[in-house]
């Protein structure tokens, strides 16, 4: 009988990554054991090499990929002349860095000359080097660990098949954030705006999004996913009791809308139909393992139940609204 493991977001820490996959009784030697990765497999940690080379030990069919929106950012940094900020604030130039690093014998111009230039950008195509005898230009370097990495084992496997948009296990759909929608066009705004602010109400149901597009899936890969369900999104596939399994959007900010959990718990959501678990790994310094094994959901040994919403009491505390000097005022209810 298999045994399924979920994680997702991971962000270059392989540490912690194996550590909660240890702790939750993972196995990458066991033929029962599969692993699920909804995304974010690289970017902000120290430990790029290390999370490719657990992650490519395991075989194919017992390890299923899933592209999340810094798998997007990797590619579209290999396809740049140089990098904007928020390659370097998502960690990207980091991951192309260790990967490079890897590749050429200059590791110590490689990996001080990139955090260099973090810290004064506006200088990207000024500042000079200067290493012993070399005198290196921010470009010249840049183009070379970005050859390093466009010709890496790394950026062959992320272009494999064994990457995919989503996963289904009988109720279970895996996705990075969402799935993809129908988008009722607003003048002067663009699908990927509205996306990433979740301005549900351009959106509808799109009944055939398991055959959507790769482009399409990429849109879907961003914005926050509570709001999409709240908005009724998935409601096509509630009807069919269908559980949404996502990363990308932190499990704190999940158990702060749906519980009132305001103690910034980065642990796994666990709702009727919707189960979120990014741990925000670079700030909780955890990685949630959702397991699941007969249809029953667990992790770190115990199992997983919805829990009861319930309402602070602060939050209907009564507010008072003034008024205009000489006004009357009076108590209301503005929760």
């Amino acid at each position: 009988m298999n045994k399924y493991f979920v994680i997702s977001d991971i962000h270059s820490f392989a540490s912690i990554m194996k550590d909660a996959l240890k702790v939750n009784g993972y196995d990458k030697e066991n033929p029962e054991h599969i692993l699920i990765v909804c995304g974010d497999v690289f970017d902000r940690g120290d430990e790029t090499a290390e999370v490719y080379n657990f992650l490519k030990s395991i075989p194919e069919d017992r390890c299923i990929l899933i592209r999340g929106n810094h798998e997007q950012l990797y590619f579209e940094l290999l396809n740049k002349a140089f990098p904007q900020s928020h390659d370097f604030s998502n960690g990207t130039v980091k991951t192309f860095c260790q990967i490079a690093g890897s590749e050429l014998n200059d590791m110590d111009i490689i990996s001080k000359a990139p955090y260099d230039l973090k810290y004064d950008p506006k200088h990207f195509h000024f500042v000079r080097h200067h290493y012993g005898d070399d005198v290196w230009s921010i470009e010249d370097l840049w183009n070379k660990i970005k050859e390093a990495v466009k010709k890496s084992e790394v950026t062959k496997w992320l272009k494999s098949k064994q990457w995919v948009n989503y996963y289904e296990l009988g109720k279970y759909i895996f996705v990075h954030s969402f799935i993809p929608l129908i988008w009722t066009p607003e003048r002067g705004l663009t699908e990927e705006y509205c996306v990433y602010y979740a301005w549900t109400q351009l959106f509808k149901e799109r009944p055939d999004w398991r055959d959507a597009s790769s482009a399409d899936w990429e849109k879907a890969a961003w914005g926050c996913p509570y709001k999409f369900v709240d908005a009724g999104l998935f409601d096509q596939e509630l009807k069919n009791d269908k559980v949404l399994v996502c990363g990308h959007y932190r499990c704190s900010e999940f158990n702060e809308h749906y519980l009132y959990d305001f103690t910034d718990n980065s642990d796994i959501y666990f709702g009727k139909n919707l189960i979120a678990i990014d741990a925000t790994t670079a700030w909780s310094k955890q990685v949630n393992v959702l397991v699941i094994e007969d249809g029953i959901c667990y992790s770190n040994g115990k199992k997983l139940v919805e829990k009861e919403k319930k309402r602070p009491k602060w939050m209907d505390i009564k507010t008072v609204t003034i008024k205009k000097e000489g006004d009357s005022y009076e108590p209301t209810n503005e929760s």
